[in-house]
């Protein structure tokens, strides 16, 4: 994948990585920090723009405090120890310790709510996509017309 990405950025490609993790993943610890763990091994070793969408964010249930909500998308990684300790065994507690010093020492991973029934959300996506790609941003401005321009206003 990286010799591809490479490839297409030799040919003048602008690309960006757009890495999905499914809201679902909320749901349990375990699942969401290894989910984590993959987004920053992508973004690593790709070495390209990149960004992580928290997919399916309308099957999230209402009722999880946004607050709560705030800290799977900003990564908090004090949610591993807090819950993921409790369930294992303490011969994995600092393996546990370890990983969450390692989300902590690169703090590269947050996530951009997606709902896809929300055209709000997606139109928000995509802007930051172009942005990580810089779209755009090598074209001359242009001049409006006169069909463009409402004098109206």
């Amino acid at each position: 994948m990286k010799r591809m990405c490479e490839t297409l950025q030799r040919w003048n490609f602008s690309i960006c990585g757009v890495y999905l993790l499914e809201s679902q993943f909320i749901e349990d610890k375990s699942k969401y920090f290894s989910g984590v763990l993959s987004a920053m091994s992508a973004m690593i070793n790709l070495e390209i723009p990149h960004i992580n969408v928290m997919s399916k964010m309308d099957l999230v249930n209402p009722a999880i405090n946004p607050r709560e909500l705030d800290r799977y998308l900003e990564t908090d990684p004090s949610l591993l120890i807090d819950d993921v300790n409790a369930h294992t065994s303490s011969r994995f507690h600092s393996l546990n310790e370890a990983i969450v010093q390692l989300i902590d020492d690169y703090n590269m991973v947050n996530f951009i709510p997606l709902n896809p029934s929300d055209e709000d959300s997606i139109t928000y996506t995509l802007s930051q996509i172009d942005n990580a790609m810089q779209y755009g941003e090598d074209l001359e401005p242009k001049e409006p017309t006169n069909e463009e321009v409402d004098y109206d206003e």
